[in-house]
């Protein structure tokens, strides 16, 4: 009997959490309402969490270099081309984490 009512509490609580994601789903659940103050900090925290990435990806790209670009630092550097109206004007890797720190 135990075992039965077990079963069916398990059951009436999916069968409730189905529901409620369903309405959550379509829209048509009551939204709580949170507190303007925890809608800031999640902001500042979504923000400051993309912010963290930037620098993160940039870090790496400083530490392990792609070797296409490697190379054509080379050539910019090496070759007179700006006498000939080539200018390079992409940033290095450096730069690019310096600008996101």
């Amino acid at each position: 009997m135990d075992n039965i009512k077990k079963t069916l509490s398990d059951a009436s609580t999916f069968v409730t959490r189905a529901v409620q994601f369903t309405e959550e789903k379509l829209g048509k659940a009551e939204r709580t309402e949170l507190d303007p103050h925890l809608i800031i900090l999640e902001q500042k925290t979504d923000n400051c969490k993309g912010y963290t990435e930037k620098i993160k990806n940039n870090a790496a790209a400083v530490l392990i270099p792609n070797p296409a670009q490697r190379a054509e630092s080379l050539f910019f550097d090496n070759v007179p081309v700006d006498k000939i109206g080539i200018k390079n004007e992409r940033l290095t890797n450096l730069e690019y984490l310096g600008n996101d720190m």
